[in-house]
């Protein structure tokens, strides 16, 4: 019982630390880019692919993580995940052009470990507190994103830092979680076993993509991380078209990061008390397509700046929501890992896309109405899903 009580307090700190990790070494880019532009003299396709590259790499990854974990077992995996992202974060710093490019990419690996594996963990662990502790993750997880970003340019340029030294914070967080792992291993390795090969041929008796509530999932996961990261890299823009000033846009800005926050505790702690989730995924689902209809139609700061809240909120409630889902509809904590990683290797290819084609979009347009509809579109097919995805049964 001691056992297994110390393994949960070392397993809970695992998934504390490598929350800090996951957003943060790719958050804290936007804001300090133009350093790394003059320092190292990159073009702007270059530039533009250090926020891209690993959104590639995740989704490519992402189906391969989980047979990782059925051969090595899941914290082992997981181990080997923030060992990869330790040295992409210090490769990235001082690895010149090319360290930039392969650091880049190998942050982007070790993220990958991370979302696939997380829900898996707390499948395994915490399979009664699956919403509390999916909860703890993704609040974490989205502090640490707000933080990443609002402290490397204080960091790297007001006390003379430069963008190595600050991004080499997350390194030193990337450390304690791969410390805190270890000890977890060395502690409880009972709990840590390699799925046996008679379970894997059971658990590939029928593939992912041939199960519709799997597509589901991967739909509504995809749905509001292609929003998510249209927003990240086109809000400014669309507040700056609306003729709204520099510093008003910045708390708009802020509002996005911060709102999220209540939803990403408060909806999997929700989620936890139902059989059922279908009606809170379109809940929040539902603020997202609202959220994003006040910004097309927001004339003044004030609604623009709550429109915002309410997509943050959505967004932040239906990713979080997602992630309870990969453990609510799965049997065990392999089959949860498997769910999770098919469904992110969709979801991040839609994350990749969603940008450019609402770039594309514009620049055929001349204005955000087409794209911020187009937002809208995907919202609701979220919706769509997420009634679908948060019914009571299994994969």
């Amino acid at each position: 019982m001691k056992t297994i009580r110390e393994s949960r307090v070392l397993i809970s700190l695992v998934i504390i630390t490598t929350a800090i990790c996951l957003r943060a070494p790719i958050t804290s880019v936007g804001s300090i880019l133009y350093c790394i532009v003059e320092d190292l003299q990159l073009s702007n396709t270059i530039a533009g692919s250090i926020t891209t590259i690993p959104l590639i790499v995740i989704a490519l990854l992402s189906p391969v993580v989980s047979k990782i974990g059925e051969r090595t077992g899941i914290n082992q995996a997981l181990l080997l995940g923030l060992l990869i992202l330790l040295t992409g974060i210090l490769i990235r710093s001082f690895g010149g052009l090319v360290g930039l490019l392969a650091g880049t990419a190998l942050i982007g690996a070790g993220i990958s470990f991370g979302n696939v594996l997380i829900p898996a963990v707390i499948k395994n662990f915490f399979p009664e507190k699956i919403g509390t502790m999916t909860g703890v993750f993704t609040t974490t997880m989205s502090i640490c994103s707000g933080i990443g970003a609002g402290i490397s340019v204080p960091l790297a340029v007001e006390m003379g830092w430069g963008w190595r030294l600050t991004f080499c914070i997350w390194a030193a967080a990337a450390l304690l979680a791969v410390i805190i792992s270890c000890m977890q291993l060395k502690n409880s390795p009972a709990v840590n076993a390699v799925v046996s090969g008679k379970e894997r041929e059971i658990k590939r008796a029928k593939p992912l993509y041939k199960i519709p509530l799997a597509w589901w999932v991967a739909i509504m996961f995809g749905g509001q991380s292609c929003v998510f990261y249209m927003m990240v890299t086109w809000l400014p823009m669309i507040v700056a078209d609306k003729g709204i000033s520099a510093m008003a846009a910045g708390i708009v800005a802020t509002v996005f990061q911060l709102a999220a926050i209540p939803a990403n505790f408060a909806v999997p702690i929700l989620a936890g008390r139902f059989k059922k989730q279908s009606k809170l995924a379109m809940g929040v689902a539902g603020l997202g397509v609202i959220g994003l209809a006040g910004i097309l139609f927001s004339t003044n700061m004030l609604l623009l700046a709550f429109s915002t809240g309410l997509l943050a909120l959505g967004l932040g409630g239906t990713f979080s929501l997602s992630l309870v889902i990969f453990g609510m509809r799965t049997s065990d904590a392999m089959q949860a890992a498997q769910l999770s990683g098919f469904a992110q290797s969709a979801g991040y290819v839609m994350a990749a896309i969603g940008p450019m084609l609402a770039g594309v979009v514009y620049d055929w347009s001349g204005d955000w109405t087409i794209p911020i509809l187009l937002a809208v579109g995907f919202m609701v097919l979220d919706l769509i899903a997420a009634n679908i995805a948060g019914a009571d049964r299994k994969i």
